[in-house]
């Protein structure tokens, strides 16, 4: 890993679709901040639907014949132009359109992107699409451990490949697991059938794979949530982070 990691108080969380990966450190993160303690949190996977965003919309302008098409007809085609996009046309779009995390926050333009917008028609294939480039991952990789670095507290860290490709040294590694069918019900973008196709894909990906929960990796903690509620999958992470950070106040 080229950027060396000096802040050591991570929790780096893999998942795949509606797992309850950002809900858990979303409730994290505000639990922390309630009891005082400096926490950021940084998804990747709102990077990679902010490089997968700023490819869409150049790829849209391409699409011939667009002004008689549905909006899901045009973002399937673009969808189809940037799946034929080189690595390095992805990150010259990425940085023309300035995309940069600040804070855990997305910025496209030098402003802020709420995460509905990376949640739009389209982004989550389009992810896994820019996904795909070992290149593009390393960008993002160097990202987020940059973040890390920068910030003086707790940093709390989700994606698919998290616990053993962007921060593998996190004292703290969980790999959350749900069925086909409590993940349907969770989510706002994808059928069943969408879901299970895409994280075999994931799990198939020669870079940065998700890993099976049969073979989580080094360290890594294997956490089933489809009966935890979020607020009883948060207290329980919590106890786990209490006995890697002496620190951390009790629950």
């Amino acid at each position: 890993m080229d950027i060396e990691l000096h802040n050591l108080r991570v929790v780096a969380v893999d998942g795949g679709t509606a797992t309850g990966k950002g809900r858990l450190i979303d409730e994290l993160a505000q639990f922390l901040r309630l009891k005082g303690v400096p926490v950021i949190h940084a998804s990747t996977g709102s990077i990679y639907r902010a490089v997968a965003l700023v490819a869409i919309e150049e790829a849209a302008e391409m699409v011939i014949g667009r002004s008689d098409m549905t909006i899901s007809e045009i973002n399937h085609t673009a969808l189809e132009l940037v799946r034929d996009m080189p690595p390095a046309k992805l990150l010259e779009l990425a940085g023309q359109r300035q995309v940069q995390m600040h804070g855990g926050q997305m910025w496209i333009d030098g402003a802020g992107v709420a995460e509905e917008h990376l949640k739009g028609p389209a982004m989550g294939t389009g992810a896994s699409i820019v996904g795909l480039h070992p290149e593009v991952r390393d960008w993002i990789s160097g990202i987020v451990r940059r973040q890390i670095n920068e910030f003086n507290g707790f940093a709390l860290i989700d994606g698919r490949d998290i616990t053993h490709v962007v921060v593998p040294d996190a004292p703290v590694k969980l790999l959350l697991v749900v069925s086909p069918e409590v993940a349907a019900t969770r989510s706002r973008e994808h059928t069943i059938e969408e879901i299970v196709a895409r994280d075999s894909r994931d799990r198939g990906r020669k870079h940065g794979a998700l890993r099976h929960p049969e073979n989580p990796g080094d360290g890594v903690i294997v956490l089933t949530t489809d009966a935890y509620t979020p607020e009883a999958l948060r207290d329980y992470v919590y106890t786990i982070m209490q006995k890697a950070f002496s620190t951390l106040p009790d629950i």
